[in-house]
């Protein structure tokens, strides 16, 4: 029910338009889908990126680990380990989807297998629990997301855009309203994160 009432509340101001604040009920437990929709509704409403790509996918960092980059050994190594810390990233697509045979419905982990449109733009994401749909499948393909199919041990192409921003949230696990918003062109774990106060 706690579930319905948020999502409602999400899509309603996402439908609006609204640029008030956004109201995220009080859970005892929140779900990393919690977190993906706080960040959609956020990035729509108050994120310039918004205006800058009509599809969007999006990925999560369980678990936010911070590397380091030791000038004597010429690498990053590991630095800290946030164990409260929840991170989802919205970016602009760069490279279609290449998928394998076995990507089929009903198949989980094979293609990405969540997504929502809000003002007529994609934002979809992996969700390995999650079993492909035909809708799901026949969206991507109306968006043009799919490129050819990948057989096996073939590399695929793909691009790497190094200026191109994405929008990282950082979400305390144990609560989906208390998160910041940081705009970069650098990965997650690469650069210091925001302070969040966490319990």
């Amino acid at each position: 029910m706690m579930k319905n009432i948020l999502l409602l509340t999400l899509i309603g101001c996402l439908l609006s338009g609204c640029k008030s604040s956004i109201i995220i009920p009080r859970k005892e437990v929140y779900k990393t889908e919690d977190c993906i929709n706080v960040a959609i509704s956020d990035f729509v409403s108050r994120c310039s990126l918004f205006k800058k790509d009509s599809i969007f996918e999006i990925s999560v960092e369980d678990t936010l680990v911070k590397l380091s980059f030791q000038s004597e050994q010429s690498r990053w190594v590991l630095d800290t380990v946030y164990q409260n810390i929840l991170v989802v990233v919205i970016s602009g697509m760069d490279n279609k989807v290449w998928y394998f045979s076995d990507a089929i419905i009903g198949s989980k982990g094979k293609l990405p297998s969540r997504y929502v449109i809000v003002k007529g733009k994609l934002f979809f994401w992996d969700d390995d629990d999650y079993p492909l749909t035909e809708e799901t499948l026949s969206v991507f393909k109306r968006y043009n997301i799919l490129t050819e199919m990948m057989e096996e041990g073939m590399i695929p192409d793909f691009t790497i855009n190094d200026a191109a921003k994405a929008a990282d949230y950082y979400f305390c696990r144990d609560d989906a309203s208390n998160y910041k918003r940081v705009v970069t062109n650098i990965a997650v774990g690469y650069y210091d994160p925001p302070k969040l106060k966490c319990k």
